[in-house]
């Protein structure tokens, strides 16, 4: 997939100073982990030299005893050695740290508590894959509707339309890789549209290209006093500000990204923060509660009656796993409140 550069980070993922780690019956949760392993002392020596030795490849029931020699409790071994052969030890790793401080693992953590985490961030990517999935295909509608309507059907090629020539461009060529692509790939509306016109309007092409590709060229769309109506038009169908709606789309087309990959949405510093509407401002954060809050703002605006189906099964989830904390996740006490999750028989509705 094609990356942009609307895709980088829009800041430096400053710590949340106010963070404080809370103490489980199961250990330290760290509400600040890494988004990669940390390194030991004999990884840090031989960092930044070409010819390094590799650590060594260790079997399943190597990998197990490593566990149990770090601290990590593993009752059953068998189900440990189970476990392994399923879900890869360095994928497994980056939700460990959770329970880490100063490269201890915090005495009485187990391999079930490690276990849940990695479950329950499963079953969020699952929904938040399902919650992003209508907006990412209204925003496709959205530009080839309104762009085509008020500059023809090839509008998306014009760089008078786009505040920057030079991205623009850049976005261009992406997206003729795209279509290349998918012409190699006998797609039948883009076979047709090349053979017929030579090219694809506006509502072809938005079928072809990334998430990642519509956002950046919504967000080029010219602003201030030069504004292109188009935009307007787009940011009202999500009832939104055209500069709040673009911060929102570069938020969740990542968001989206690290699901579609199954990488860690659980403990994770946020790089590309959202903008928060004023009534929500108190919760901005480099973690992961401004996503869930703008989602629902979203859903509020476009979808009403769906965000109560999406709230209840956020809520399901969450209370499926009464172990795993949310205050590594940025989760503020009254979260249901804030999000209309309803309290669920057995939930303990609580940041653990």
């Amino acid at each position: 997939m094609v990356k942009d550069s609307s895709q980088r980070a829009m800041d430096s993922g400053h710590k949340n100073e106010d963070a404080v780690a809370p103490k489980t019956a199961k250990g330290i949760v760290k509400d600040n982990s890494s988004q990669r392993a940390s390194l030991g002392n004999d990884d840090a020596n031989q960092a930044g030299s070409f010819f390094v030795e590799m650590k060594p490849f260790l079997s399943v029931d190597q990998q197990v005893r490593h566990l149990v020699e770090m601290g990590i409790e593993c009752p059953d071994l068998d189900e440990a050695k189970e476990l392994l052969g399923d879900v890869n030890y360095y994928r497994l790793r980056a939700y460990w740290m959770t329970f880490e401080h100063d490269g201890q693992i915090a005495t009485g953590t187990e391999l079930s508590s490690i276990v849940d985490i990695y479950r329950f961030d499963a079953e969020l990517r699952h929904w938040l894959w399902a919650a992003i999935q209508p907006i990412e295909i209204k925003i496709r509608t959205s530009f080839a509707y309104f762009l085509s309507r008020d500059y023809g059907p090839l509008a998306y090629r014009d760089s008078s339309l786009f505040a920057d020539g030079a991205r623009h461009g850049r976005l261009l060529s992406s997206i003729d890789q795209e279509i290349a692509r998918a012409k190699k790939n006998q797609e039948p509306c883009v076979c047709h549209n090349l053979e017929k016109y030579g090219d694809l309007p506006c509502w072809a092409v938005v079928e072809v290209m990334t998430m990642g590709q519509v956002s950046s060229l919504i967000g080029l769309l010219r602003d201030g006093s030069k504004v292109v109506p188009a935009a307007k038009a787009i940011a009202d169908a999500f009832g939104q500000r055209p500069p709040i709606l673009k911060s929102w789309l570069m938020h969740l087309c990542a968001v989206r990204n690290l699901c579609a990959h199954q990488g860690r949405f659980y403990n994770r510093v946020m790089r590309i923060r959202p903008k928060m509407l004023r009534k929500d401002i108190c919760w901005a954060s480099n973690k992961e509660f401004p996503t869930f809050v703008v989602i629902k703002r979203l859903f509020e605006q476009t979808w009403p009656a769906r965000w109560n189906e999406m709230a209840i099964e956020l809520g399901r989830i969450i209370d499926a796993y009464p172990d795993v904390s949310l205050a590594p996740m940025g989760f503020p006490d009254c979260w249901r409140e804030v999000l209309g999750v309803p309290k669920a028989d057995g939930g303990n509705g609580e940041v653990a």
